[in-house]
């Protein structure tokens, strides 16, 4: 097939699927699409790349000044967010007040900055991190969140997934890369690296199993066939693309993450989520006793097409742990890969999100995050405990989150896997934050469909039109 016939067809599928969306399940207000615009750039490639073409080049003074062009573009956004939440008349004081643990960490990533070698290279990227919470908070302070948060996923998904499969087929130039080491053909799609594209196929193939699920069980509309084969379709592009991204883990972070999805819709798993805290032990005690058997952790490595070194990262994560670091501030946020510590390791991450955490903000910061990490799957009890559906979306990404950072750094920054954890993790103060004590076994309807009706017969700043 001729690669502008395969462009041409990708472009008409995209804008179909977006217009079938528009019909059932538009974008509650304009200001949505700021934060569809933030979230596709990060989970791509930056827009001077879209504009240049190719892969992003090894090159140390660019990466420390970055693109001018995409300090512009995200520099728009971020303004013009804030905007929207002064239009809306958001009461910033409640929700760090909400989110105590959440900007206690990102408070703490700021003052780092202090003392990071490149100060004003780690500000800038700090301010991005600030970025990443106001286009959250759009999203949550619209007048319909979980809708908002479906439709922006569901439009990000449509665009980027097809993209990357016409990109990687026919457009190799762009879709592809070589390894510098044994120059073979390495697959990056839309985004910029393999690594990267394991986050977007895991984020939005979790998302796209759930969201299958709740066309087929959710009343109102009655899903068509063609709804339902249109997700079909797009899971099968997803897992061909993990195929050939060889991405273990995004293939194993979306097996746990919509195992949960699924398990969670019966009643037998609700009534386990009030011993949350003790299967969260079990499994950590599990996961040490792997490690003290070897012969155990090959053969699980094994099963998901990886050795006990996970491809050389074990020996990464000791060379890393003998830097001379502070080890109790780090080296400020963002600012352990200086071109210098690059090129030594060839590296431009740990490939495991707490070993960067440590290596960026030290024994304070990877405190900070551990406690954000348990208050939010505390938050999510409550939410499972109602039979949440839109809470178990939630949930899910926690743990396969925790889990992706195992063997990538995606824990803060312009991360997808981030942008999807803070949705989890912001608490709107606007929903109650008490359930009654029965209400595990009485529960049948959706919370989020009962929080609506109580939202609507009371007022709020943060309804306000943008």
């Amino acid at each position: 097939m001729p690669r502008q016939l395969a462009l041409l067809i990708c472009i008409f599928f995209v804008l179909w699927l977006f217009a079938r969306d528009r019909k059932w399940r538009p974008m509650t207000s304009w200001a949505l699409w700021i934060p569809l615009l933030w979230i596709a750039i990060v989970g791509s490639r930056p827009a001077s790349l879209w504009f240049g073409g190719g892969i992003e080049t090894e090159n140390p003074a660019a990466y420390l000044e970055g693109s001018p062009l995409d300090r512009y573009v995200f520099l728009v956004l971020f303004v013009i967010g804030l905007v929207v939440l002064c239009r809306r008349g958001v009461n910033w004081g409640r929700i760090l007040a909400s989110n105590g643990w959440l900007f206690a960490f990102i408070l703490y990533c700021g003052i780092s900055v202090i003392w990071s070698d490149y100060p004003f290279v780690s500000f800038k990227r700090w301010v991005k991190e600030l970025g990443n919470v106001v286009m959250i908070v759009i999203i949550l302070t619209d007048k319909d969140p979980v809708q908002a948060i479906k439709a922006v996923f569901a439009r990000f998904t449509y665009l980027v997934i097809p993209l990357s499969v016409v990109l990687i087929k026919y457009f190799r130039e762009v879709g592809t890369y070589y390894n510098r080491w044994t120059w073979e053909t390495v697959y990056a799609g839309v985004t910029t690296n393999k690594n990267t594209l394991g986050c977007l196929l895991f984020v939005c193939g979790l998302f796209l199993v759930w969201d299958l699920i709740e066309m087929r069980t959710a009343g109102g509309r009655k899903t068509g066939k063609a709804d339902v084969l249109d997700r079909v379709v797009l899971l099968s592009m997803i897992f061909w693309l993990i195929h050939k991204a060889d991405s273990s883990t995004a293939l194993v972070c979306l097996i746990v993450g919509a195992g949960i999805v699924l398990f969670m819709r019966r009643p037998f798993a609700r009534r386990q989520v009030r011993y949350l805290g003790t299967y969260s032990l079990v499994l950590g005690l599990l996961i040490l006793f792997l490690y003290s058997f070897p012969g155990l952790l090959e053969a699980f490595t094994e099963m998901v097409g990886r050795n006990t070194t996970f491809t050389g990262r074990t020996d990464i994560w000791a060379a890393l742990l003998k830097e001379p670091i502070n080890p109790l501030l780090g080296t400020g946020y963002q600012s352990f890969w200086i071109p210098a510590t690059r090129e030594r390791y060839h590296l431009n991450q740990a490939h495991n999100g707490y070993l960067e955490t440590y290596l960026n903000s030290g024994l304070i910061g990877l405190c900070l995050l551990m406690a954000l990490i348990v208050s939010t799957g505390s938050k999510l009890k409550k939410e499972l405990l109602l039979g949440s559906s839109y809470g178990t979306l939630c949930f899910s990404f926690l743990v396969a989150a925790v889990f992706y950072n195992w063997t990538e750094a995606v824990f803060s920054g312009l991360s997808l896997v981030w942008i999807t954890l803070l949705i989890a993790v912001l608490n709107y103060p606007r929903w109650p934050r008490s359930i009654p004590e029965n209400v595990a076994e009485s529960a049948n309807e959706d919370p989020f469909r009962m929080l609506s009706k109580r939202r609507s017969n009371a007022s709020a700043p943060y309804d306000a039109a943008s």
